[in-house]
């Protein structure tokens, strides 16, 4: 009979201890962080030569019934008088059957920074407000299931909602050919506990960075064929996490595959190597208008069960002002198009130098 309970209710166990005690191990994330560019960095605020809308879903792990999905729109422009961006973010995921629901509204600032005939720089800033729920009314406890009573966990249940303010700051580094940065995110360490307890949000570091390793441009098409590199590197308390992959473009359609994990011993567990999935994605552009579809194939203990992650992606680019691009002002971020157009409008792809300036 026990051993019945305890496999009818552990789905309902493991997310009820997950939202009241270990859900400060990590955030959520998007496989495809270059079509997220804002969650990755704030200094991919105003990348493109004007305005665009960024929609995003993810759905991880549905083989677990009211796992976690994820929901972010976005929307960011470059000013070209100000030669600045201005970005907004907004994202909402849910996880579990208790309906833990977490959202954050975020306005981030770039500067582009202009220090040689081939390199910019991109600092930038976040600000962000965020709140946690629960719905205390649908966690279940083992003692309540087991002894057929009331449970004592519910006295120590105190509020069912959470806010904070947080901010978060960044850099990038690019040239027509390769860019690297990084973003350091919860620097006010916010307080999020719904336990009235010091439960704080680790800091997290992201590292990311790739180059163009191979790229040719049709004679007759105005498309073009390129392979890139890329990487992101993630660090938050005792998370670690790495994504390393490589994108084919034969525009309009974009081929990703990617390993995510870190191809080196746990420390935690011995003899166990700590990976997490393989991921596979496909994107076509329709004019001012790119779709991308990816799938996590789950390659951890949980592969049996969860049955990977879907997430969805959609980017609308207007108002661009490609002339930035053609009269040198300044260079494409040479990330796969979902993040920034490495082309401009007529396909010719050149990026003519221009006197050194700092401002």
């Amino acid at each position: 009979m026990l051993k019945q309970l305890l496999i009818k209710y552990c789905p309902i166990w493991f997310f009820s201890v997950f939202a009241m005690s270990t859900i400060n191990a990590q955030d959520l994330h998007f496989s495809q962080f270059y079509a997220s560019p804002l969650y990755l960095s704030p200094s991919f605020a105003g990348a493109t030569d004007g305005g665009r809308l960024i929609m995003n879903y993810r759905n991880q792990w549905p083989g677990i019934e009211n796992a976690f999905s994820t929901y972010a729109v976005s929307f960011d422009n470059f000013f070209n008088t100000f030669n600045s961006g201005i970005g907004i973010q907004l994202i909402q995921d849910h996880a579990g059957t208790a309906g833990l629901t977490s959202t954050q509204m975020a306005l981030q600032y770039s500067y582009n920074i202009q220090i040689s005939d081939y390199w910019q720089a991109v600092p930038a800033i976040q600000f962000a407000y965020g709140n946690r729920s629960i719905d205390f009314s649908k966690l279940r406890f083992a003692d309540e299931q087991i002894g057929g009573g009331a449970s004592g966990s519910w006295d120590q249940l105190t509020n069912d909602k959470a806010q904070y303010a947080d901010f978060a700051s960044s850099v990038l580094f690019y040239s027509p050919l390769m860019w690297f940065g990084l973003t350091a995110d919860h620097l006010s360490t916010p307080n999020y506990s719904f336990l009235g307890e010091n439960m704080k949000l680790p800091i997290k570091l992201v590292f990311f960075g790739g180059i163009n390793i191979w790229t040719e441009r049709g004679k007759k098409s105005k498309g073009e064929r390129k392979l890139t590199g890329s990487y992101r590197i993630q660090r938050q308390k005792d998370f670690h996490q790495a994504d390393i992959g490589a994108y084919w473009t034969n525009d309009p359609l974009e081929i990703g595959i990617w390993y995510r994990g870190l191809p080196v011993l746990d420390k935690k567990q011995e003899n166990k190597f700590n990976q997490d999935a393989i991921v596979v994605s496909l994107s076509y552009r329709y004019g001012p208008m790119r779709f991308g579809y990816s799938y996590d194939i789950t390659i951890s203990g949980l592969a049996w069960r969860s049955a990977g992650a879907h997430e969805i992606s959609l980017i609308y680019e207007f108002n661009q002002n490609f002339r930035l691009r053609n009269h040198g002002r300044r260079p494409a971020v040479p990330c796969r198009a979902t993040s920034n157009p490495l082309i401009d409008q007529d396909y010719t792809g050149k990026y003519r130098k221009t006197k050194k300036r700092i401002f």
